[in-house]
């Protein structure tokens, strides 16, 4: 990665790339399979797609899924008496119907590289409408680092959102109690 950065800037160019968000221990079934607007998968969704500069989200195998049968898509259920239910597999990265499986949430997004270039784009000057070399500034050749940064943060929030919505957040004990109880209840279930 230091290297392909180091090489468009030598070259007075740009790069973006793909930021990974991984999250452990979310309970199962935070979200919504029944409102667009709850559904979490989409509002994180849409906290990625908020990042200056990403064009694109997905979770678990993302696009991927697009070439394969249902049969290498869908993640199984299973039981167990010390796991209580589980997922075999986590292709659809942590994700089913809108809410949690319980599964790692995978989460990536794509950011374009930076247009501001050392050697410039063309472009057209508004008045005279004739063709010229966009300015020169200062450019970062890849802002993929510090954008993982932020990603991670829109993620964290959206779940932190989540869980105080689903379970009372009125004091931190009496959450945590809860986000507990429900966890026991649901192994059970």
């Amino acid at each position: 990665m230091m290297a392909a950065i180091d090489s468009a800037k030598k070259s007075g160019d740009s790069i973006g790339g793909v930021v990974e968000v991984i999250v452990e221990g979310m309970p199962p079934g935070i979200g919504s399979y029944v409102h667009y607007d709850r559904k979490l998968d989409a509002k994180i969704a849409m906290a990625i797609m908020s990042i200056n500069a990403f064009k694109g989200v997905e979770f678990g195998l993302g696009f991927e899924m697009a070439r394969k049968p249902g049969s290498e898509v869908h993640d199984e259920i299973a039981w167990t008496e010390e796991k209580g239910y589980y997922r075999k597999s986590n292709r659809l990265g942590g994700f089913e119907g809108g809410m949690t499986t319980g599964m790692p949430i995978i989460v990536k997004g794509v950011m374009k590289p930076i247009p501001t270039l050392y050697k410039p784009l063309k472009s057209v000057d508004i008045e005279s409408k004739e063709e010229f070399s966009a300015s020169i500034e200062r450019s970062d050749s890849c802002a993929v680092p510090a954008a993982s940064v932020v990603a991670e943060s829109v993620v964290a929030w959206e779940l932190a959102n989540a869980i105080t919505e689903q379970f009372n957040s009125d004091q931190f004990q009496a959450l945590k109690n809860s986000v507990a109880e429900y966890r026991r209840h649901s192994r059970e279930y």
